[in-house]
Formats: structure tokens, sequence, C-alpha cells
């Protein structure tokens, strides 16, 4: 997965590297436990995605965290994970104070190019192609 970034005339796509610390998954999860269905409900790009074994006492909606996919630090639904997880922490928002180690050396080697050609403006994320 790139970071593409763009100046004046370039595009800069740096690479990230999950580190597999579940960090994200502990503070950020967006999964929904559906009391009507009794299911967990997360969003993939294939569609919704749910999911039983969860005993919540709720009678509305709740986001469950940390994610419920997490298992022994490692996400059990990795190839089919949420798109907010897949694009994680390429966003506008970066990595919403979670502390993410890859998202942290890419702000460094964005700050050094910058020191080279300029600001740079985030554009969005490019998934590798498998």
């Amino acid at each position: 997965m790139y970071a593409i970034y763009r100046a004046e005339g370039i595009e800069v796509a740096i690479p990230f590297e999950c580190r597999m610390c579940g960090k994200c998954c502990e503070k950020l999860s967006q999964c929904v436990y559906d009391p009507l269905s009794g299911k967990i409900i997360a969003e993939t790009e294939f569609g919704l995605f749910d999911y039983i074994e969860l005993s919540v006492d709720a009678k509305s909606p709740v986001l469950i965290k940390p994610c419920p996919f997490l298992k022994d630090g490692k996400c059990e639904i990795h190839e089919i994970r949420p798109k907010s997880c897949r694009d994680f922490p390429l966003t506008e928002r970066g990595d919403c104070g979670v502390g993410c180690e890859g998202y942290r050396e890419i702000k460094e080697r964005v700050k050094k190019i910058e020191s080279a050609v300029g600001k740079l403006e985030f554009i969005g994320v490019e998934h590798d192609s498998d």
C-alpha cells in the first residue's frame, strides 16, 4: 500500500509497511453489534460482513472495541477486513493518535521530501495489485 502525495508537477508514492502491532484494532474498531440480529456487522469491499459469537447486553447498536476479530494479536479476517481497516492510516485524518510506527515513518519521509521539493499534499492511497 502506498500513500500518494503531490507537489507542483510531481506525484510521490511512499510505501506503507504495517507492523501488525494491533494498536489500530484495539482503539479504532468500526465493528457494530446489532442487537436485533445478535451479530457483529462490519463493512468490507465485498459488502456487509456479519459475524455471530458475541454476547452483548444492548438494546441499540453498539460500537465494539477492541475489534472482536483481533485474536492473539492477529486479525482473523485480514483478507476481507473492512475498508476503514484496509486504508488505515493513509487517510486525511492520519493515524488518529494511535501511534502507528508505519505512519510515523511516512511522515518522516514526507518531511525529507518537502525539504527538497516544497509542500506535499496528501491525495490518497494506492493498494498493491495482487
